[in-house]
């Protein structure tokens, strides 16, 4: 599909369980740097589970464990000496459902790089701030209200809000987990905008169940079914070509 040099992430033999139960078996996957790849099948097939094993958000599940490799250009993210708080910086998400922190505008965005020590004057960090909300495309909607608390803010907005709160402190990849489940159609559209923006400086891996969107928003798409990935390519072959019965099935409404 591409060369190597050009794959954020490399996935290798991942295996999940919760429990007894395998979620996952053995994953093969690349996400390619600086494109939208979007991981689409039925309710339950291992797609959240999966992506979040992209930054070890699992690690808060006890009776999770996972075996395999999940490399960030060369390094592997399971290695015992990965600081995770580190990685996480590297590797954000953004849910399902919008989740401001209960503090002000300015606040949201400037809390994580103040910890991380990114940022320690405040001339700095106005400008921290106000690049973060020009790139997640919120910054003319706040930009008067930067003291009010970003629950107040729309559920889109509120979206947008925690998009910029993630990239605050420079991630190299994106996550999003149906970011666009609890939108309406006009907030839906504007994210989709924003990914097609962001991919221009960072990858962006996306969980959602709606095919139109994998189709509008993503470069290149995963079918995931019962733990297993059973097609992955560029999102037009996929839709328009897919090499396995499973696959059409699904994305024609046959099946999921």
């Amino acid at each position: 599909m591409t060369d190597t040099t050009s794959y954020k992430l490399t996935i290798r033999d991942l295996k999940l369980w919760y429990g007894d139960f395998e979620a996952l078996h053995g994953i093969d996957l690349n996400i390619i740097k600086g494109h939208v790849t979007s991981l689409i099948g039925p309710s339950g097939c291992g797609k959240s589970t999966f992506l979040r094993c992209l930054n070890r958000m699992n690690d808060r599940i006890a009776s999770c464990r996972v075996e395999g490799e999940v490399c960030l250009e060369g390094m592997n993210i399971y290695d015992p000496a990965v600081d995770v708080v580190q990685l996480r910086s590297h590797i954000g998400m953004v849910f399902q459902k919008p989740n401001p922190f209960p503090k002000s505008i300015y606040e949201n965005i400037a809390y994580a790089p103040r910890i991380h020590g990114m940022v320690t004057n405040a001339p700095d960090m106005d400008i921290l701030v106000e690049s973060s909300l020009i790139k997640a495309g919120i910054w003319d909607e706040v930009k008067d209200k930067l003291q009010q608390p970003g629950t107040a803010l729309s559920g889109g907005q509120q979206q947008r809000l925690c998009i910029a709160r993630t990239i605050a402190v420079e991630p190299d990849v994106i996550l999003m987990d149906e970011p666009c489940s609890a939108l309406d159609p006009i907030a839906t559209a504007k994210i989709e905008e924003l990914m097609d923006e962001l991919k221009k400086e960072y990858t962006i891996v996306i969980v959602t169940h709606n095919m139109q969107q994998a189709a509008r928003a993503s470069d290149f798409t995963a079918y995931f079914y019962l733990g297993d990935v059973i097609e992955y390519g560029n999102t037009s072959d996929i839709f328009t070509a897919p090499k396995d019965q499973r696959t059409e099935d699904y994305i024609t409404g046959r099946f999921g």
